[in-house]
């Protein structure tokens, strides 16, 4: 099409040219007829007005100029006041038109009327000054000017639309290539490419065409390989942010170099922030960690940061806009540079509250007692050593460890029920803490009884007051009982001398107290004495060798005659049983026998005694050639009494010694 244009743009100036040249050349023409006609005519003028013969003059140009239609075609002769002395040809009748005196007057009129009018000045007879005017017909010129720029314009036109089929041609068989390349090009953006161009011939288009279709087919395998790869990244990431989902953790990215960090929105959710809440920045975390925790932290991070540790790990507490501090597990591995510098740091933001909590429950519910919240004994028995600690370090104040019992629970137990019992435990764990002050610990230790830590204790007035409140129970109402009762406990006491200075012994001591108030009648509170654990060594002794003088036949039976003193004669005798001690000499019941009924052993003890008292009681019938029957009392205990089936043993033991 541009070429088209400046085609026709030339074409138009050549025109245009060859009209002027043409225009030109006629006007030349015109100009020599005018000037020849205008010589023919003077001379003519000439010669008939010196005979003043303007008649005979008249009469010529009549004839000549009659029909005439090309050349000359009227001729006119006026005087000086513009009277008509001779006119011929055409338009005699008209007025006189007005000459065409420019080149600019020839040219139109080679255009419109076809007739040009020529004036010039003419000497008459006598001197008189006139004017000749004639007029020239153009037509004949006219006709090859228009023929000739019809030609012309036929040879341009034709020259135009020749180029135009040319250039359309030329252009037709270039772009058909271009264009199967563009929609190549736009099929390849679209996506599709599998897309191929024809590559028919053997031209620089079907070059570039093959070019561009191995140019394809490569962009096609690339885009496959990174399709695959995008595919199997797409996975790995699938995989990961499930992993991440399962694992509830957040995630956060520390440029070092840059000093610009990234916290996912996981991350800020777990710091109770909402989601690009946080700064990205690292000291924006720091904002959050608990203060406790942060050197802990900070120490943790610049070691690995050092590379002294392969992986950062630090479970530390968070402190969310609520406050309340929230547990979480910080992970992370840092990237080096070639000097071994850490140049970036990402790893992980676990949410570990729920397990530090259950954590710190179970430790809570392994050093305390789950009925009353009060310390069980390993946390007491941690309690004291640390308060003897302490006392070590030079506080010089008393330590009294305080072991409480309650009095006739099991029979609450019995009585109510074990949920009354547990009210009751309840109470008086309520009364003991009320009575606590700042540094003593009070727990329970047993089924029914209670430990206290006195710490800081001036003198053993102090401890004995502080007992008196303890022994105070108040009443107890159960609410599942109409009537109060009156619990009441007794006290052990043992206070730190220096030669006991740790909680086992101290809290054995208390014990020890604690079994010499129970045994009395009047006393609620009693003081550990030295004597006390000499008791308590050897009744453990004496526990032990009753055991096994039980097994092996070491109690002996001695027989007490009963006397008739009306006759004075043995009516029977009294089993009374004796152990002969191996150190400590031959022992009465009373030392033992106790002992046998808190071991359980008295049943055992009593049906021995039975059982030899049976055998010689058959012996001693079989060396008496009395018929006079003997009898024998064997004294029962009263927790035998208390056994259902005691008489079925009874006549057992009797029948298998043969009485």
């Amino acid at each position: 099409l541009a070429s088209t244009v400046v085609q026709v743009l030339l074409l138009s100036l050549l025109l245009a040219n060859s009209v002027r040249l043409m225009n030109n050349a006629v006007s030349a023409s015109l100009d020599t007829t005018i000037e020849q006609n205008a010589s023919m005519l003077h001379a003519m003028i000439t010669a008939y007005s010196e005979r003043e013969r303007l008649d005979a003059l008249q009469d010529v140009l009549g004839e000549l100029l009659e029909g005439a239609e090309q050349g000359l075609v009227y001729v006119r002769i006026v005087g000086a006041d513009m009277r008509p002395l001779v006119s011929a040809g055409s338009g005699t009748d008209a007025p006189l038109p007005e000459p065409s005196t420019t080149r600019q007057s020839f040219v139109e009129a080679l255009t419109g009327s076809e007739l040009v009018h020529v004036r010039r000045p003419l000497l008459l007879a006598r001197n008189e000054v006139g004017l000749l005017q004639f007029g020239v017909s153009v037509s004949v010129l006219a006709a090859a000017r228009r023929a000739i720029m019809e030609q012309g314009l036929a040879i341009a036109m034709a020259e135009i639309a020749l180029t135009f089929v040319l250039l359309s041609s030329i252009g037709f068989l270039l772009t058909r290539n271009l264009r199967r390349l563009l929609e190549g090009s736009k099929a390849i953006a679209d996506g599709h490419l599998e897309h191929r161009v024809s590559t028919r011939g053997h031209d620089e288009f079907a070059v570039i065409a093959r070019h561009f279709n191995i140019m394809a087919a490569t962009l096609q395998q690339r885009v496959h390989e990174l399709q695959q790869t995008a595919e199997s990244l797409r996975s790995s990431e699938a995989r990961y942010a499930m992993a991440l989902h399962g694992a509830n953790d957040g995630l956060w990215d520390w440029d070092i170099s840059a000093g610009t960090a990234y916290y996912s929105d996981r991350f800020c959710q777990i710091l109770g922030l909402a989601p690009g809440a946080l700064q990205s920045s690292p000291q924006a975390l720091l904002d959050y960690i608990h203060p406790q925790d942060l050197p802990g932290y900070r120490q943790r991070l610049i070691a690995h940061l050092k590379g002294e540790s392969a992986q950062f790990m630090f479970e530390h507490r968070v402190v969310p806009p609520n406050g309340e501090a929230h547990w979480v597990l910080m992970r992370g591995v840092a990237s080096r540079d070639e000097d071994g510098r850490a140049i970036r740091m990402a790893g992980s933001l676990g949410d570990i509250n729920l397990r530090k909590r259950a954590e710190q429950q179970l430790v809570h519910d392994a050093l305390h007692d789950g009925l009353t919240g009060l310390p069980n004994r390993a946390m007491f028995i941690e309690h004291v050593n640390r308060a003897l600690a302490q006392r070590r370090r030079g506080h010089g104040k008393l330590v009294a460890v305080l072991t409480i019992n309650l009095e006739r629970f099991s029979l609450v137990n019995d009585s109510y029920g074990h949920a009354v019992g547990d009210e009751l435990l309840r109470s008086v764990a309520r009364h003991v803490g009320s009575l606590m002050r700042d540094g003593d610990v009070s727990a329970r230790v047993g089924g029914d009884q209670f430990a206290v830590l006195l710490n800081g204790l001036d003198d053993s007035l102090e401890a004995l007051r502080i007992c008196e409140e303890l022994v105070a129970l108040p009443p107890f109402a159960p609410s599942s009982a109409e009537s109060l009762l009156h619990p009441r406990c007794r006290v052990g006491v043992a206070l730190s001398d220096g030669e006991r200075e740790d909680a086992e012994s101290l809290l054995r001591d208390a014990d020890n107290a604690l079994h010499k108030a129970r045994r009395s009648e009047s006393a609620a509170i009693e003081f550990f004495q030295p004597s006390m654990h000499a008791q308590a060594l050897r009744a453990l002794k004496v526990e032990a060798e009753l055991r096994t003088a039980l097994a092996h036949g070491g109690l002996e039976v001695y027989y007490q005659p009963i006397v008739d003193l009306s006759t004075r004669q043995t009516s029977s005798f009294e089993a009374l049983v004796r152990w002969p001690h191996p150190t400590l000499g031959l022992l009465s019941p009373a030392e033992f026998i106790p002992l046998a009924e808190t071991l359980d052993l008295i049943h055992d003890l009593g049906m021995t005694v039975l059982e030899t008292s049976c055998r010689d009681l058959r012996a001693w019938r079989s060396q008496l050639a009395d018929p006079t029957p003997l009898r024998v009392s064997v004294n029962l205990s009263a927790r035998q009494l208390a056994r259902a089936q005691l008489a079925e043993e009874l006549l057992s033991a009797i029948e298998r010694c043969g009485v």
